[in-house]
């Protein structure tokens, strides 16, 4: 018994099949494809019998006399019918009643909004009885996942935010995340936009944020709504989160319903100021007690998603509990909990630079990350530990032989600063474990990518802690 059985015409064989490959990663899917001896017999022993029926129409299939037979096959057997048109067509005359979701725009991502109103509907009628897998990749493929965001600001680093962004544009650094806060004209930001610019066209993914970490930060009450929308306009970006200033003590009585729809009206009211995609944060309430009501969070972040779906939520790692072990085991929650929807929720966790704390929460079920630990420290390539700033003269022998040309071209140029060694030093780094981390994803060893960089004692510690995510 399948979850969802296909119908569809054979002139859109290759578009069927892509949807059933996405299918198959949460139900269990029959299609014609899989019989063995004869049609006849395999499709009236499999149609009556499945939870759902999908049929996909199109120009073609509509005028198919065997695609309407096998649905009124499952009219007659009272099969639920969930209906999708490949290219605007209506269904076959006849099968008018049914709601119809149009993927004629569907670019073949699984993180198409078209897809993912299809998915709704299919999930409605039948829950996904497995679990969803991290694809590899996101944003129509320019996002591959995992993956660590270097992030720009003017704040607490020793890179002024112009020359960061320069360092990891000519570094070609995948991933940038830069504050709104150093994009106001009030800060003179026209050198950083010429910065932004280069990036992007270098072909770098741009993440903008709202700017409250520095305003929170600095204690700024100027920081408003207004400067954000101000900065969005300034520069070109892929993604941006949602202005997230919130009064987090007096939401501690509110419900997980009462936290989503108002994070939901954030995200729609900035959205209404951008054609990129406006990203969600999800604020743990602050206890009187001290610390983050962070068993909140789980469902918050479901409610949100199925809401809005958006390509990526994010959350800040410290509101996920007070120490390391708590944290994994809040976002497990938000991840089992996030299994309930019908495809796949990327998540983001904010201010999570740490070489560690990426590979430990990325096994929990974490997404992407995002850090200034790279223009902070000095990455131990070889520990991936972080160390003081002012360190790097113990770790030159490790950029001499760099992977990245420029950081070890860097090292014996006069006209590149210490800052400037010790950030394409860390670029190098960072872009290496990057690339590794997405490998033993993508092979589903995240555990022992996580604990092959571990001390002993810090293994067995994590083992004790956690050991339903490290097995190993």
């Amino acid at each position: 018994m399948a979850d969802i059985y296909v119908i569809y015409g054979r002139e859109n064989e290759d578009r069927a099949s892509q949807i059933v490959d996405l299918l198959a990663r949460r139900w269990t899917v029959w299609w014609d494809k899989l019989v063995k001896e004869r049609f006849v017999d395999e499709i009236q022993e499999e149609l009556p019998v499945a939870k759902c029926v999908l049929v996909l129409w199109s120009a073609t299939s509509r005028t198919k006399d065997t695609v309407t037979d096998e649905v009124r096959l499952a009219q007659d057997h009272k099969v639920p019918i969930v209906s999708a048109s490949l290219d605007g067509s209506p269904p076959a005359y006849g099968f008018g009643g049914y709601a119809t979701t149009d993927l004629s725009a569907w670019d073949g991502q699984e993180d198409d909004p078209a897809l993912s109103r299809l998915f709704d509907r299919l999930t409605a009628r039948n829950p996904p009885t497995q679990r969803a897998k991290r694809p590899a990749a996101i944003a129509n493929g320019l996002l591959p996942l995992p993956t660590v965001f270097l992030s720009v600001s003017s704040f607490e680093t020793q890179l002024i935010p112009h020359e960061a962004v320069k360092a990891l544009s000519v570094a070609r650094a995948p991933a940038v995340l830069v504050s709104a806060w150093d994009l106001v004209k009030r800060r003179d930001p026209n050198s950083l936009i010429d910065e932004l610019i280069k990036y992007k066209e270098n072909g770098g993914f741009l993440l903008l944020d709202s700017g409250n970490y520095e305003a929170s930060r600095l204690s700024a009450k100027r920081w408003t709504t207004s400067d954000f929308h101000e900065a969005m306009r300034t520069v070109s970006f892929d993604w941006a989160f949602c202005f997230d200033k919130t009064n987090p003590r007096n939401e501690a009585t509110r419900s997980a319903e009462e936290l989503a729809t108002k994070i939901i009206a954030v995200v729609n009211r900035d959205q209404t100021f951008t054609d990129s995609p406006v990203l969600p944060i999800i604020h743990a309430p602050r206890l009187k007690s001290g610390g983050y009501k962070a068993e909140i969070i789980p469902t918050v972040a479901r409610l949100v998603a199925e809401a809005i779906h958006p390509p990526m939520i994010g959350i800040p790692e410290r509101e996920l509990g007070d120490g390391l072990s708590q944290r994994v085991a809040t976002m497990q929650a938000v991840r089992h909990e996030l299994d309930r929807l019908p495809v796949y929720q990327p998540i983001h966790l904010l201010g999570t630079g740490n070489p560690w704390t990426v590979g430990i929460m990325a096994a929990a079920g974490a997404d992407s990350f995002d850090g200034l630990e790279w223009c902070r420290t000095v990455v131990d390539h070889e520990t991936d530990r972080l160390n003081h700033f002012q360190h790097f003269d113990l770790f030159t022998d490790q950029t001499r032989f760099a992977d990245l040309a420029i950081a070890s071209q860097a090292l014996d140029d006069a006209g590149v600063g210490f800052a400037g060694k010790v950030a394409f030093h860390n670029i190098d780094y960072f872009m290496r474990f990057n690339v590794r981390l997405q490998e033993m994803a993508r092979e589903d060893r995240l555990e022992s990518f996580v604990t092959s960089r571990l001390g002993k004692a810090a293994t067995e510690m994590l083992l004790r802690l956690n050991p339903e995510v490290f097995k190993t």
